[in-house]
């Protein structure tokens, strides 16, 4: 029984070191204008305000944008967006492309005539799974980093001294095990001898 229960322990302690690992990836791969970015794939929690300006979601939603460079005219992509001194993403359609060697420039179908550069848009394709959002958004909260990163490697690391401290006690206990057979190995044989001795003593007497 306590062999499993070791070897339940021991995958617990690779799951959570995997989960702390990917979990810190997170929260640690930020782009530039604050948002988790993997490579070609931006992660969007949709909020209350977001909500407002993506189209098609809801607060709560997990949005998966992948990095796109086909886009043409009236296609509908996401862009970063400037909105009290931080950036937010909006969507909207593309109505006139203009191209150099360098760069690209949208212009949107908005009553303004925003244009905006390839820079800022994250693409135009996108997977949206409703009520990840919240998860991604407490798992990179301070309290979220607090309690589901800190706290189980905590929790391991003790485990892991505790472990330790028991390790270095069983071997000492079983050191004098052994230091105690040998003398008292030693002793028997001592005194197996003088009373071998005291026998022969007897026999010259007689």
């Amino acid at each position: 029984m306590k062999k499993f229960l070791h070897w339940v322990w021991s995958f617990l302690e690779v799951v959570i070191i995997i989960y702390v690992i990917l979990v810190t990836a997170f929260i640690l791969c930020r782009n530039k204008y604050g948002y988790t970015q993997f490579g070609d794939y931006t992660f969007v929690n949709v909020d209350t305000r977001s909500e407002r300006t993506i189209n098609n979601s809801k607060k709560g939603d997990l949005l998966i944008v992948k990095n796109s460079n086909d886009i043409a005219e009236g296609d509908l992509i996401y862009y970063y967006a400037v909105f009290d001194e931080s950036y937010i993403i909006k969507t909207n359609v593309v109505v006139k492309e203009e191209k150099d060697d360098f760069n690209s420039l949208y212009t949107l179908d908005d009553s303004d005539g925003i244009s905006i550069s390839n820079a800022k848009v994250l693409g135009k394709y996108a997977t949206n799974y409703s009520k990840l959002g919240g998860i991604l958004d407490v798992l990179e909260s301070r309290i979220g980093f607090l309690f589901l990163v800190l706290l189980p490697i905590i929790v391991v690391f003790i485990y892991q001294i505790y472990e330790f401290i028991v390790i270095i006690r069983y071997e000492k206990v079983e050191e004098k095990e052994i230091v105690d057979k040998l003398n008292k190995k030693e002793k028997d044989k001592k005194k197996s001898k003088e009373e071998s001795t005291e026998s022969d003593d007897d026999i010259e007497v007689l």
